[in-house]
């Protein structure tokens, strides 16, 4: 705690002295430079370098299918897909993989995929061979090929008659792997690997389809955020039968080229409801003005998210971490509203604190340095969008955008007259008298007692919030420790941090007067450090 100056002034003979001296110092260079002035010519301070920051989030709702913003109600039976089909009526298997490439930035994109079949007797053999191999330009493609039953067949027939172990059933996994490689108009490069498989049962009688025909992915690169999709399907041509009343037996193929307009999306400004949102593509746009010309400039970006139980807990999830960018930038970010429910449930799940709406605050932080021709400009602009996410709707507050302006350093200009430069010796032989009544009056004071210093827990505390901010949520109580439950004491708050690490769970933190409570617990064990002066 810092004392008032009046109190330093009383205790300390030194800081007596050296006020007297310097108050003395200042009043005497103040009457020199006045009788400067009246032979001077005036000078005149204006500002140096003014500067401005403008930030701007957006973001757009990307919504699962659904009846509250679609134009059409779900069917509420569906017909069932054929997975087992009969050998004796079939006459040719086809299969066909679909692959759609969706990415926040618009990229130019390069497809390289490879179909496989691998024959196997699980836990004895397997032997592999590729039936496609394929190049394709733009965010999505349809390859077909054939699945030639007998040829299957025969292959396998050969295998078992060189190694002397037959089975009942023969078991093909189909691979479909994609290599994709794209480019954004900003120089931005995405690069990733996708792959997708079913399964193939040929038994005497019959073939089998298993698994899930439809596979996706989600990832996040470069700034740049993206999704990928693909699935199978099949058309099974038949001789002419009464089982199936046709000739051919599809699956429920999805279209290669979706129309645009059928993907639902939402602006700002809206209830949104987390159960039929599927992803929401955010961004933050960044300006910087200045006045002056500037010779150099660089600038880093760093966006996280704030989950907020409100006078209970709160928890910094980073978004984007800390990247350099050219000037004027825009940068996007995923919001994933299912990880910070997961999150939320696992803090709930930790401490007990339940809440029926949180407070979510998406920040942006940058870093601007630029060099002009008076000085260097080194600012930290922040900027936040609030919402509210309770258990059913999602809110955002209204204002996008914000602006902070600033200055650095003062230049001087010549005046005919020496007017305004007596300015500055009126003012300090002001400032100086008025120091020495202030002086003469501290030291009619009497001496106070001693301040109490911080504790080392309170400075271990401060350090601890900076340092482990990822993983350290500050509570108003502790859970009480249940019977029968194990509490480990540790030694150091890094040992906890370790355990809380190996085990993926936080650190819970509460803070009294004087005394700290560090603790992550699992299940029946209460793994605990105490800090207190």
């Amino acid at each position: 705690m810092k004392l008032p100056v009046w109190k330093l002034f009383v205790r300390s003979r030194k800081v007596r002295i050296t006020a007297f001296a310097m108050a003395g110092a200042l009043l005497v260079a103040s009457l020199a430079g006045l009788g400067y002035s009246f032979s001077a010519p005036g000078e005149t301070g204006i500002p140096g370098v003014s500067y401005g920051h403008s930030g701007q989030f957006d973001y757009q709702v990307y919504l699962k299918p659904n009846t509250l913003y679609g134009s059409s109600i779900p069917q509420t039976e569906s017909e069932e897909i054929p997975r087992v089909f009969f050998r004796d009526i079939i006459k040719e298997v086809r299969l066909a993989f679909s692959y759609k490439f969706d990415s926040s930035e618009s990229a130019s994109i390069t497809n390289n995929v490879v179909v496989t079949i691998t024959a196997q007797n699980p836990g004895m053999w397997q032997k592999e061979i590729t039936v496609l191999e394929e190049s394709h330009e733009g965010n999505e493609f349809r390859v077909d090929f054939p699945l030639s039953l007998d040829s299957l067949d025969s292959m396998v027939d050969d295998i078992e008659e060189d190694i002397g172990v037959t089975s009942s059933e023969r078991n093909f996994i189909i691979k479909a792997t994609v290599h994709t490689t794209g480019k954004t108009a900003t120089g931005k490069v995405v690069e990733d690997n996708f792959s997708h498989e079913i399964t193939a049962i040929l038994k005497t009688k019959t073939l089998e389809l298993e698994g899930d025909f439809k596979g996706s992915d989600t990832g996040f690169g470069e700034g740049v955020s993206y999704k990928e999709e693909g699935w199978f399907d099949y058309e099974v041509y038949l001789n002419n039968n009464k089982l199936y009343g046709a000739t051919v037996l599809r699956s429920e193929g999805l279209p290669t080229a979706e129309d645009s307009s059928a993907t639902q999306i939402l602006g700002p400004g809206l209830v949104y409801f987390p159960k039929i949102i599927d992803t929401i593509k955010a961004s933050f746009s960044y300006q910087f003005n200045c006045n002056k010309q500037i010779s150099s400039r660089s600038e880093e970006v760093e966006i996280t998210a704030i989950i907020e139980n409100p006078g209970a807990w709160n928890k910094t999830l980073v978004l984007l971490p800390k990247t350099k960018q050219p000037a004027d930038f825009t940068v996007s970010f995923p919001v994933d509203i299912d990880y910070f429910n997961e999150v939320i449930g696992a803090i709930q799940a930790e401490t007990g604190a339940s809440g029926g709406s949180y407070n979510l605050k998406l920040k942006a932080d940058v870093r601007t340095i630029a060099q002009t021709d008076v000085g260097v400009v080194n600012d930290l602009y922040t900027q936040t969008l609030g919402g509210k996410l309770a258990s059913n709707t999602l809110t955002w507050d209204e204002e996008l955008s914000h602006t902070q302006s600033g200055s650095l350093g003062e230049v001087t200009a010549s005046s005919s007259g020496g007017g305004s430069s007596r300015d500055l010796p009126i003012s300090g032989a002001v400032i100086a008298l008025l120091a020495l009544l202030y002086f003469g009056w501290c030291r009619t004071q009497p001496v106070p007692a001693p301040v109490a210093e911080i504790s080392p827990a309170d400075v271990e505390a401060a350090r601890a919030r900076k340092k482990y901010k990822q993983v350290l949520v500050d509570i108003a109580e502790l859970p009480e420790v249940k019977p029968g439950e194990t509490v480990i004491p540790l030694s150091s708050l890094d040992d906890l941090v370790r355990i809380s690490d190996d085990l993926v769970k936080p650190v819970l933190h509460q803070a009294s007067e004087g005394r700290h409570v560090y603790c992550t617990i699992d299940g029946p064990v209460r793994y605990q450090y105490i800090s207190q002066s």
